[in-house]
C-alpha cells in the first residue's frame, strides 16, 4: 500500500455497516458518511449539504442511483466505486449534449455471479419438480402425483440458452453445466476460443439468437441495459420459443423485455413460463397483469444483492489498486454502458 491514503467518502443505503466493514479491513482508511440518515437519501433531490460534502470527494463509494444529480457536479472525483453490479440507473442520464465526465467508474463486480447461478438453479428445478403445485397440494392436505408432479425432467435431459455471457453469465454456465445441462450462450461478437467459458457448449452471436430459442429449454437473460440491449426481446422473436414452450428467466435487466411482450408470449403459447427477477418498470405496478398470470413468478429484484462485507472487500481491493497507481477492477465504459 502506498503511503498516501485517500479520504473515501460513502453516499449510500448501507452506509454505516459498509463504514464498519471497510475500517475492519484498513483501520488506518478515513471514511465520511455523507447522509447516514437513510431517508435522507434522496435520488431525485440530494440535500445541499450532501452536495457540498462531496464535492470535496476524490474517492466516492455509491449507490448508482444516487448519482444522476450529481453526475457534473463533482470537479474533484476521481474514481466513483458503484455498491451496484449494474450501472445504468446512472448511465441513462448522462447529458449526450455535454463532455462525457472524466472520473473513472467501477462497478461491483467478481460476487453477484453464484447468487444469480443460485436464483437461476432453483427456479429450473422448482419448475421442473412443479413446486409450486405441490405446495397448493401440500395447502389443501392433498396427497397427489398429477398435474406433472411425477413427470418432471432431470436437470441433464435440459437445455438452457444464456443470454449475456459475462462474468454472470459464465457461473450460470458452471453451475448448469455441472448438472449436466446442455449450454448454449449469446455473445455480442465472435469469441477466441481462449476467451470461451468450457462449460458453454454452443457459443451464438446476437444475431443467431432465433436458434437458441428454438433449441433450449430455458432462456436465461442476463444482459445489461444498453442501447444495444434495450428492446433486444420485444417484437415477435419468442415466437421461436413456441416448439419447446420454453421457460424464459430474467435476471439481467427488464427494459430488455417490454411487459405487454411477455403477455402477449404466454397468451399465445410461446412460451410456457416466466420468471421474472426484473421489470421495466419498477416497483413492479400492482395493475401489472403479470401479478394476476399463474404461469409468472415474480421477485422483487433480489437475484443478487449487494452485502456489506463484499462490497467493502471488493471496494478495499480496488482502493490498494488506486492508491498503488495501478489499473483497477471491473472499469465501466462511460459510453457504451459496461
Amino acid at each position: 500500500m502506498a503511503s498516501r491514503l485517500p479520504v473515501v467518502h460513502l453516499y449510500t443505503y448501507m452506509a454505516e455497516p459498509l463504514q464498519e466493514c471497510l475500517l475492519k479491513l484498513c483501520p488506518g482508511m478515513t471514511v465520511k458518511v455523507v447522509g447516514s440518515n437513510f431517508d435522507s437519501l434522496v435520488a431525485s433531490d440530494p440535500a445541499p449539504e450532501h452536495v457540498a460534502a462531496l464535492q470535496e470527494a476524490e474517492v466516492l463509494l455509491m449507490d448508482p442511483n444516487l448519482m444522476p444529480p450529481l453526475m457534473y457536479q463533482l470537479p474533484r472525483l476521481k474514481w466513483m466505486q458503484s455498491t451496484w453490479a449494474g450501472v445504468d440507473s446512472m448511465l441513462k442520464h448522462l447529458d449526450k449534449t455535454k463532455p462525457i465526465p472524466n472520473y473513472t467508474l467501477t462497478r461491483f463486480g467478481g460476487v453477484f455471479g453464484p447468487a444469480m447461478a443460485e436464483y437461476v438453479i432453483s427456479h429450473i428445478v422448482n419448475t421442473e419438480r412443479r413446486a409450486q403445485k405441490q405446495w397448493e397440494n401440500k395447502t389443501k392436505g392433498l396427497w397427489s402425483r398429477s398435474g406433472g408432479i411425477h413427470e418432471y425432467r432431470p436437470l441433464e435431459m435440459l437445455s438452457v440458452g444464456i443470454l449475456g455471457v459475462g462474468d454472470i453469465g459464465k457461473e450460470i454456465a458452471r453451475c448448469c453445466k455441472t448438472f449436466g445441462m446442455t449450454v448454449w450462450g449469446m455473445v455480442r461478437r465472435e469469441l477466441s476460443q481462449d476467451k470461451r467459458s468450457p462449460y458453454v457448449d454452443h457459443y451464438r452471436k446476437f444475431s443467431e439468437l432465433p436458434e437458441i430459442m428454438q433449441k433450449c429449454d430455458y432462456i436465461c437473460n442476463v444482459l445489461p441495459s444498453t442501447a444495444e440491449t434495450r428492446g433486444l426481446l420485444n417484437g415477435n422473436i419468442l415466437e421461436n420459443c413456441k416448439e419447446k414452450k420454453s421457460v424464459f428467466i430474467n435476471v439481467g435487466r427488464g427494459d430488455v423485455i417490454s411487459e405487454d411482450i411477455i403477455v402477449n408470449a404466454i397468451q399465445s403459447g410461446w412460451i410456457s413460463h416466466a420468471i421474472l427477477d426484473v421489470f421495466e418498470t419498477e416497483p413492479l405496478p400492482a395493475i401489472s397483469p403479470l401479478w394476476k398470470m399463474p404461469q409468472v413468478t415474480i421477485t422483487p429484484h433480489v437475484a443478487a444483492v449487494s452485502i456489506p462485507s463484499q462490497v467493502a472487500e471488493m471496494f478495499y481491493d480496488n482502493y490498494q489498486r488506486y492508491a498503488k497507481g495501478e489499473e483497477l477492477k471491473y472499469i465501466v465504459n462511460l459510453e457504451n454502458g459496461y
